[in-house]
């Protein structure tokens, strides 16, 4: 339903969703059919920021980061469109159209106005800012000239970069790049000379920051060269200062002979462990007679093994005094091999008594007592050689620990100086390298592109439909009027019994609406509808045997009540029946002023023998009033107006009142309290505001006695909506 009322209001205003957009298709016509077609230049740029070939230096990490190359992209971008690089083809531009017998664009009304010297001081200046690269002073006033120069030919930065598409393709090494003119000349020229301006000012640029950064790496390389020599030299004067050669070589030759010398000292403990294990053992092997005859006969050659055994001892301790020379190594085993002769003869001389037979123990017993004896001659002297490198040890440790701090201070320094030495050699490479952009292609002429006037022209008509469209859909959405009875019904909550539609024809007569000759398609539409509203109030009537009144009230004034009133009682008269119309009204008696014959209320209620006479035998008869500021009960008392409206029941079949309206309550409640029905006008296209809401409530309170509304003045259109 709500579609439809949408849909009927598209119709009703059909006409003006077909003029708007015809309206502004002309305009967008008129406005187009004169713009200059459009040429379209195109041109690449290789940046050489992904593409190893033109990278002398190529750095594989910095080529993988992905967010790094995209940065790059963006810096160049922004760099192409500075005013620096942009600024320069404008200048060209310019220089271009004062030189040039074709200039690209026809002059504008300023350069116009200039006289030929005017115009040789700014293609002077245009050509100095040009060559200088500089901008305009805008706090200079001949510069403000030149500005306004540039902007009446739109060639200043603005417009150029209005026209300017920068941006680079997909995920290549390329920027592409469109400019769109007028001239198929001037696109080409502009992407040309600012790839040419760009491509110049990025080498300049990057070439300075080269130069610059090659000679300060150069002053912090000198500077790092001579920390280095500095920690160099100091550890060079130490050395000297505390006599040290080479203390590394020297530590771990004292290490090494301390880490022999325990190694040593470890065995000689455990061989003399060894050896008194072995010599108790033998010991225990001969009774204490036995010992004294083997000590008596041996004593001889015992003294010989002694002075040998001592020489022995002597030797071996200077082979470790000697940190094992091998000098002593070979006296020492000439000597053993003395000693072991020594033991075999005193075995063989003399001992040749009953104890022969332990003559192997007793020479195993005299070379495990001469090697026991070395053993602990040894290691008295390892003991002093161990204590003699822990001194010495002790006493390099103090220049091992500054020795090592300055090794690690010159290590530092040298990283350093490295790492400085390599951006040095690698700034010094590549300043002496041109850059790596360059334009793929000089731009050509450009190519007319497909026209947009037309494309324009459709756009704005369509675009008006679509927003008159909305428009009128807000209008539906915020639009509270109702219009028709249903719409009534719903925000009342009370009975409506019809409409009626608005009459456009002024000379209607009422009393005649259903003869033939007011029988027009409008009129007979009326009357159908009168006769719904007359069926619907005599089935409200059938309880009212004494008689039929019938109070016509409405929310506010000029809502319609006397066409109401005047239409019920035609329809009624086509009935037969006889209706009496009183024009209670006393604020704005209408109906009274339209009656040929005039019978007043006033005397009606105050004098007895007045009476009520249907004019030329019509079956409608009217009683007026003369008006003023009054109300029923003023006219008379309660049970005088009872008793005449009584009278008037026995001689009329219908009594029509229309009373004042609800906004002056008292008057109107007068009248409705002395009627059997009352029913109340509400003309359509309007609100149902909070004073109606009060209305709406008090009829509800008279329960039965309230019929229901007629929706008045409905407009066809609405009409339509409700069939629909």
């Amino acid at each position: 339903m709500e579609l439809k009322k949408y849909y009927t209001l598209l119709y009703n205003n059909r006409f003006v969703l077909l003029a708007a957009p015809v309206l502004a298709v002309l305009v967008a016509f008129f406005l187009t059919h004169k713009t200059p077609d459009s040429y379209l230049a195109e041109t690449d740029l290789s940046t050489g920021i992904i593409d190893p070939t033109q990278q002398v230096m190529a750095n594989t990490e910095t080529m993988a980061q992905e967010s790094r190359v995209n940065q790059q992209f963006a810096n160049l971008l922004e760099t192409i469109k500075l005013g620096k690089v942009v600024d320069q083809v404008s200048y060209s531009l310019m220089i271009h159209d004062l030189t040039s017998d074709q200039p690209f664009r026809p002059k504008s009304k300023l350069l116009q106005q200039l006289n030929a010297s005017a115009r040789a001081h700014a293609l002077w200046v245009f050509k100095d800012k040009y060559n200088s690269r500089q901008p305009l002073n805008l706090t200079v006033p001949d510069d403000i000239g030149l500005k306004s120069v540039l902007d009446a030919q739109k060639y200043d930065a603005e417009s150029i970069k209005k026209q300017l598409t920068i941006y680079r393709t997909e995920s290549s090494d390329f920027v592409h790049l469109e400019f769109l003119s007028e001239q198929p000349q001037l696109s080409a020229f502009v992407l040309n000379t600012l790839c040419q301006e760009f491509i110049s000012y990025t080498t300049a640029d990057q070439q300075k920051n080269k130069v610059y950064s090659t000679e300060f790496l150069q002053k912090l390389l000198e500077q790092k060269q001579d920390t280095m020599n500095a920690k160099i030299a100091a550890l060079k004067n130490y050395k000297i200062r505390n006599r040290i050669l080479d203390l590394k070589d020297e530590s771990t030759s004292l290490y090494t002979q301390l880490t022999a010398y325990r190694d040593k000292k470890a065995q000689a403990e455990k061989d003399i462990l060894s050896y008194n294990s072995a010599i108790a053992d033998i010991n225990s092997r001969f009774d204490p007679h036995d010992r004294k005859y083997l000590e008596a006969s041996t004593i001889k050659i015992n003294g010989e093994v002694a002075q040998t055994r001592d020489r022995l001892v002597l030797l071996n301790s200077k082979y470790i005094q000697s940190n094992f020379d091998l000098r002593y190594k070979r006296s020492i085993d000439s000597l053993q091999s003395r000693l072991d002769e020594q033991i075999g003869l005193m075995s063989d001389k003399y001992v040749t008594n009953p104890l022969a037979g332990k003559e192997s123990l007793v020479q195993e017993k005299i070379k495990m007592e001469i090697s026991r004896a070395m053993a602990r001659s040894g290691l008295l002297n390892l003991d002093k050689q161990i204590s003699q490198l822990n001194n010495q040890i002790d006493r390099i440790v103090p220049y091992d620990a500054a020795i090592q701090s300055y090794d690690r201070d010159i290590d530092v320094a040298a990283k350093e100086y490295v790492d400085v030495q390599n951006k040095y050699n690698q700034s010094s490479i590549e300043s002496n390298l041109k850059g790596s952009i360059k334009q793929v292609e000089s731009a050509m002429p450009g190519t007319r592109q497909p026209s947009k006037k037309l494309l324009l022209t459709l756009a704005s008509g369509v675009i008006t439909f679509m927003v008159c469209l909305l428009v009128f859909f807000i209008i539906f959405y915020l639009d509270r009027n109702i219009r028709v009875p249903t719409d009534l019904a719903n925000a009342a909550q009370v009975p409506v019994l019809g409409q009626l539609d608005l009459i456009v024809q002024s000379t209607i007569d009422y009393r005649r609406i259903g003869n033939k000759k007011q029988s027009s398609e409008e009129l007979m539409k009326f009357k159908n509808m009168l006769r719904s509203i007359r069926f619907e109030i005599d089935n409200e009537l059938q309880d009212c045997i004494d008689g039929r009144v019938i109070a016509v009230t409405s929310m506010n004034e000029s809502e319609g009540k006397s066409l109401i009133c005047m239409s019920l009682a035609s329809v009624y008269a086509m009935a037969n029946k006889k209706v009496l119309v009183v024009d209670g009204n006393f604020d704005n008696p209408s109906l009274t002023d339209a009656a040929y014959q005039k019978v007043y209320l006033e005397d009606f209620l105050n004098d007895e023998e007045c009476g009520i006479d249907s004019p030329d035998n019509s079956l409608i008869s009217l009683l007026g009033n003369q008006g003023g500021d009054n109300s029923l009960l003023e006219k008379n008392t309660e049970t005088v107006i009872r008793k005449k409206i009584d009278q008037l029941k026995r001689n009329f079949d219908v009594i029509i009142i229309e009373t004042q309206a609800l906004s002056l309550m008292n008057k109107a409640k007068e009248w409705i309290q002395f009627s059997d029905k009352v029913i109340a006008v509400f003309e359509a296209n309007q609100t149902i505001n909070q004073d109606k809401k009060l209305y709406i409530n008090y009829l509800r309170t008279l329960n039965t006695k309230f019929i229901g509304l007629i929706m008045n003045k409905v407009s066809v259109n609405s009409a339509l909506e409700v069939q629909a």
